[in-house]
C-alpha cells in the first residue's frame, strides 16, 4: 500500500480515517481510530485510563463526551482528573495568566502552576466544602473511592463534567492512587473529624475485577483507551491477569517512550508477555500529546 497524500476536508471523521495512510504518529492514530471503530461495533466493555491533571487542561468535556459515545465502560483515574473537574463545575476553572510569573511570585498570591496554566487555592476550597457535604451525608462505613466520586457526581450539574456524566450514565469512575491526592488528602480529613466513614480500596479492586470477570462470563471483548498511563495503565491491566481475561482492543496516547524501563512507556507487545493484552489483539500506541491527539480522536469518534 502507496503512502497516499492527505486530502483537505471538513470533517474531521474523513480526515482521522485518511491518516492511516499517511506516516509516523499521524497513521498511528488514523490506526488508533480503526481500532476503536471496530471495538465499538463488536460492542466491547471499555476500560479508559486518565493519567496526569487533564481536565484542568481543558479536556473535561470531551471525556464527558467519550463516556456518552461509550456508555459500556468504567474510568480508571487519578485524583487530579477528578477534583479540577469539581473545581471547574463549582466556577473556579484553571486559567492563564497573561504573563507567567516566576513561581514564587505565584505562590505569594495564591496561586499554583500546572506547566502553562495556573489554579487558585480558593479552587480547592471549594472542592473540599463538597467533599464536606458529601462526608455528612454518607453513613457510617468503608467506601470505594468509585462510590465517593459518584457520590460527588450527584451534587454537580455541570454538563461539562465528567464525574456528573459518569454518574448519570452509570459508569464507575475508580481513583485507584485516591490518598496520592489532594482530594485524597481532603477526605482523610474530613473523615478524621467525622468518625466511621472510612476508604477501602480493596473495594475498587474488587469492582474491575467484577467488570473483567462479567466481560468472561458474557464473551465479551474488551478495550482500553490509555491517556498517559501511569496508575490507572497498571490498574487496569493488572485486572487482567486475575481474570484471565486478556483484552482485545488498545490504544494509548503517550510521550513516553519503552526504552527506560517505566509502565508508561511500555508497549502493547511487552503486555502480551504478560498475557494482559491478547496474542491477536489489536493494539497501538500514538505518540502525541494527549491534549493534541484526544480532541481529534474523540471528535472523529462522535461521527461515526
Amino acid at each position: 500500500m502507496n503512502v497516499l497524500d492527505l486530502t483537505p476536508c471538513s470533517s474531521i471523521k474523513d480526515l482521522v480515517k485518511q491518516l492511516k495512510y499517511a506516516a509516523f504518529n499521524a497513521r498511528r492514530l488514523g490506526k488508533a481510530f480503526e481500532i476503536l471503530e471496530e471495538a465499538l461495533q463488536e460492542q466491547s466493555f471499555f476500560f479508559i485510563g486518565l493519567a496526569g491533571a487533564l481536565t484542568p487542561s481543558g479536556m473535561r468535556y470531551l471525556i464527558a463526551q467519550l463516556l456518552n459515545k461509550l456508555p459500556n465502560s468504567l474510568v480508571v483515574s487519578t485524583g487530579a482528573n477528578v477534583l479540577h473537574d469539581i473545581a471547574a463545575s463549582l466556577g473556579k476553572p484553571a486559567f492563564h495568566v497573561e504573563t507567567l510569573e516566576d513561581d514564587i511570585s505565584l505562590s505569594r498570591r495564591g496561586l499554583m502552576r500546572i506547566h502553562d496554566i495556573v489554579t487558585s487555592a480558593d479552587a480547592y476550597v471549594e472542592v473540599e466544602s463538597l467533599l464536606k457535604k458529601v462526608v455528612e451525608e454518607l453513613p457510617a462505613g468503608s467506601y470505594a473511592s468509585y462510590e465517593i466520586v459518584k457520590a460527588l457526581g450527584t451534587m454537580i450539574a455541570d454538563e461539562k463534567s465528567f464525574i456528573r456524566t459518569a454518574y448519570e450514565r452509570h459508569i464507575d469512575v475508580i481513583v485507584p492512587a485516591f490518598i496520592d491526592s489532594i482530594l485524597g488528602l481532603q477526605f482523610m480529613s474530613l473523615t478524621s473529624v467525622k468518625k466511621g466513614v472510612k476508604l477501602d480500596q480493596v473495594k475498587d479492586l474488587q469492582r474491575i475485577l467484577d467488570a473483567q470477570f462479567i466481560a468472561k462470563e458474557k464473551s465479551m471483548k474488551t478495550a482500553a483507551i490509555i491517556l498517559g498511563g501511569g496508575v490507572p495503565k497498571n490498574f487496569i491491566y493488572q485486572s487482567t491477569l486475575i481474570a484471565e481475561k486478556p483484552l482485545d482492543y488498545v490504544v494509548q496516547i503517550t510521550t513516553d517512550v519503552p526504552e527506560y524501563g517505566g509502565l508508561s512507556g511500555a508497549t502493547p507487545e511487552e503486555a502480551k508477555s504478560w498475557r494482559k493484552i491478547g496474542e491477536k489483539a489489536k493494539a497501538i500506541v500514538v505518540y502525541c500529546d494527549v491534549t493534541i491527539a484526544l480532541p481529534i480522536l474523540v471528535s472523529a469518534l462522535l461521527q461515526s
